[in-house]
């Protein structure tokens, strides 16, 4: 039998949860049953390329030129022309396409080209905190009608299926969960190396660690974070503050900080992040709009307890008051106070922590990630053979 030829289309290829988890599913696809390709716009911006690592997993990228995150008719329609012939020419059987740009053009590209089975994984949504109102309705409409040319919708968590549904995009039984898995090996030898990249950091035994990871971009919220900094070394709290990650916000926040009179020390892109993470006392996610969180799986995998904001499927992966605490998005007074709750308490830290790898280790591997969205590949090919 000949392999299933699969293609995913994504924008780009920077550091971040949608990318890696594409670039996982295309490294990990069984090689016996899939014949997997994978093609991509140019990777531009500030918060890093993982296409270094894919050159180093022998995986070749398909580039699509003209395919950009930002809109531009122009290019979009140069893009769905281009994406048309790929599939056209490279005989595909399925296309999985990620994140709403490349959703859309890759799902009227797929239909174009005749493809039978198509995929798609939002990786959150576009709904909150990216465009202004108009543009943000014009995204919704156009997902409203790619998600009639989808066979199946993969979602991070429940909750990202319901937001999706309020929108009117879809019909429930379009939609599947798959979490974004992690790498977990690499987060036992960071918790046993705790105080040896507390003491590279200058963190004092007496100072509390609180760190915010991700890319520097607004709908992440780490303006929120700033204040929350803010607020808390008015009250003489002895916190430490780091934020790890580029963005098109990496220059203003700097200067959010220098007009607050605060010390965030900015580490920039790392490649130490399960280090950093098992160094944290905690960790901070003020997204305004987030598909799951994957920052908060690598932190659950470092024993490191969360503050984070109830949206999209963050509450789907902390257990509130068990493994971190939720409170609402833009809200820095609530942040502190979750903050400062925590930090009276090192024996409720510790056990947060312990629950949290207890939870992630066993249950959000790349390993299964891959098996289960490969099961929904088989479930669909299996109802149109």
């Amino acid at each position: 039998m000949p392999p299933i030829r699969v293609a995913h289309i994504i924008t780009r290829l920077s550091k971040g949860g949608a990318q890696e988890n594409t670039f996982h599913t295309v490294r990990l696809a069984d090689k016996t049953r899939y014949e997997v390709d994978l093609i991509s716009g140019p990777t531009h911006g500030h918060e890093g390329s993982i296409e270094p690592n894919i050159e180093t997993a022998d995986i070749s990228i398909i580039r699509e030129p003209t395919l950009i995150r930002a809109p531009s008719p122009p290019h979009d329609y140069l893009a769905l022309r281009g994406l048309t012939k790929k599939l056209r020419d490279g005989h595909y059987d399925l296309v999985h396409t990620h994140t709403s740009k490349a959703g859309i053009l890759g799902r009227l590209a797929a239909e174009r080209a005749g493809i039978r089975h198509v995929v798609h994984t939002p990786h959150g949504n576009v709904f909150h905190g990216y465009f202004n109102r108009p543009l943000t309705r014009a995204f919704v409409w156009m997902e409203r009608h790619a998600a009639r040319r989808t066979h199946r919708i993969i979602e991070l968590t429940q909750g990202g299926i319901e937001e999706h549904l309020a929108e009117g995009i879809g019909q429930r039984e379009q939609y599947r969960v798959v979490f974004s898995g992690i790498d977990t090996t690499p987060y036992s030898d960071a918790i046993a190396r705790r105080e040896q990249t507390r003491r590279k950091l200058g963190i004092a035994d007496d100072e509390i660690l609180v760190g915010g990871v991700g890319r520097l971009e607004p709908v992440k919220g780490f303006t929120y974070f700033v204040a929350m900094a803010q607020q808390l070394k008015a009250m003489g709290e002895k916190f430490r503050f780091v934020l790890v990650g580029e963005g098109a916000l990496t220059v203003t926040l700097q200067q959010q900080v220098a007009e607050a009179g605060v010390s965030i020390e900015f580490l920039g892109l790392r490649h130490d992040v399960p280090a950093l993470m098992a160094a944290l006392d905690m960790l901070v996610v003020p997204s305004i709009n987030e598909g799951m969180g994957r920052v908060i799986l690598e932190a659950g995998a470092a024993e490191t307890p969360v503050v984070a904001t109830r949206v999209g499927g963050i509450p789907d992966v902390v257990d509130d008051g068990e493994t971190g605490l939720l409170v609402p998005p833009r809200n820095p007074n609530a942040l502190a106070a979750a903050l400062l709750e925590l930090s009276r308490s090192p024996e409720r830290r510790r056990l947060m922590g312990a629950t949290a790898r207890a939870k992630i280790v066993p249950h959000y591997s790349l390993e299964s990630m891959v098996q289960r969205i490969e099961s929904i590949y088989e479930e669909l090919l299996n109802e149109n053979t």
